[in-house]
């Protein structure tokens, strides 16, 4: 009977909510509803090539009504903004939708503070701001390329990953060509890869160097129209990046769910309350010595998939399972065909193209099968 059907709802179709619709499919008895403000998976990790022109807006996107409408019939997809959350429905601007279990997989946005908000300064969580960002770093190979700029510094403030990758790939842009001499690359940032033991921190740092990146270990005070402003001194800049880290959405905020730095307080089994279950950016995970764990699209996916799996057990009426989250590795993107991978499971740490070979190997697993999904679903 339809009425013995559970209804399943994930709000977000980022890495969590992603991964949770899949460790859902081909279970019988559910019916699965994904709701996103948007009507693509983006695929943020890769954002630093796209945004150095690497990649096209194809490549880093996914149609979320063909994906999870690819992973059979019980899977919907509906476009909306949900705005609150009831015991037995949430509800969107479009609708009402009613749920027995639900999934918050919101995600999160760029925390940029006060002194760093900038009309000339982009964040990349969002995919519009990273095609903002692509089409100014363009314009700027372009003007450089036509002679009518001679001069021009492009800022990444921040020091972990995602800020390092940006400005390794952009530099690499820009030493592919005589005809964009005089752009440089700046990265600026109190801390430089803090994620990375010292050593290979150090070797990170001489390769970004050598290649041309201009790094600055410095606290920027305030932005004032086209200049950095530091405790000591200035950087004059064109336009830039802020990468400083992550803050949970509007949405997340306004629930009366615990929180913890602003984010969902999880218990062991990654539920917020009876029947609600989180993953993702927008909650406060920790693996099982209960450590905080850095929002990763790697903590995304397995606690999307782990609390998938604890909602079906649930279901069956067996004991739930605690959620075992762990960072099995790092690799960050140094410019081109290099980059560096640690990995507390491995003797010793991978740099060259071999790291870079292991660092795509890992996006394309995971994008490969997404897209034989969604073409499976346009083909029907």
């Amino acid at each position: 009977m339809a009425s013995d059907r559970r209804r399943i709802v994930i709000l977000g179709g980022g890495y969590a909510g992603i991964k949770a619709a899949e460790a859902l499919a081909g279970q019988e008895g559910i019916d699965v509803l994904l709701i996103d403000q948007n009507r693509y998976h983006y695929l943020q990790t890769e954002s630093y090539n796209l945004i150095a022109s690497n990649l096209t807006l194809h490549d880093i996107t996914l149609s979320l009504e063909e994906l999870v409408g690819g992973l059979g019939p019980a899977f919907r997809f509906v476009r909306d903004t949900v705005h609150a959350i009831g015991p037995e429905a949430v509800e969107g601007r479009e609708g009402c939708y009613p749920y027995d279990y639900l999934i918050l997989a919101t995600g999160s946005v760029t925390l940029v503070p006060r002194v760093l908000v900038s009309e000339r300064l982009y964040g990349v969580k969002k995919l519009a701001n990273a095609l903002k960002l692509k089409h100014a770093f363009e314009a700027l190979l372009l003007k450089h390329m036509k002679g009518e700029r001679s001069d021009s510094r492009i800022v990444v403030i921040g020091g972990g990953s995602s800020g390092v990758e940006i400005a390794a790939e952009m530099q690499h842009m820009l030493n592919r060509s005589s005809l964009y001499r005089g752009i440089r690359v700046a990265l600026v940032a109190e801390c430089f890869l803090a994620e990375l033991d010292a050593g290979s921190r150090e070797k990170a740092r001489k390769i970004l160097e050598r290649a041309g990146v201009e790094i600055v270990e410095t606290l920027v005070r305030s932005v004032e129209a086209d200049r950095l402003i530091f405790g000591e001194g200035e950087m004059p800049f064109l336009f830039g990046v802020v990468a400083t880290g992550i803050s949970a959405d509007e949405f997340i905020r306004t629930l009366a769910f615990p929180k913890e730095g602003g984010f969902l307080q999880v218990d062991p089994y990654l539920r917020v309350s009876e029947r609600i279950y989180t993953a993702g950016d927008c909650a406060a995970l920790k693996d099982r010595q209960g450590r905080r764990l850095p929002p990763t699209a790697q903590t995304a996916e397995q606690s999307g998939t782990q609390a998938a799996r604890n909602i079906l057990r649930e279901i069956r009426g067996e004991p739930l399972q605690p959620a075992d989250l762990k960072i099995y590795g790092l690799a960050i993107a140094l410019g081109g065909k290099f980059a560096i991978a640690t990995s507390p499971y491995l003797p010793l740490n991978v740099e060259g193209i071999l790291a870079h070979l292991g660092k795509r190997m890992i996006e394309k697993f995971y994008q490969i099968p997404l897209r034989l999904k969604s073409d499976r679903k346009r083909e029907r």
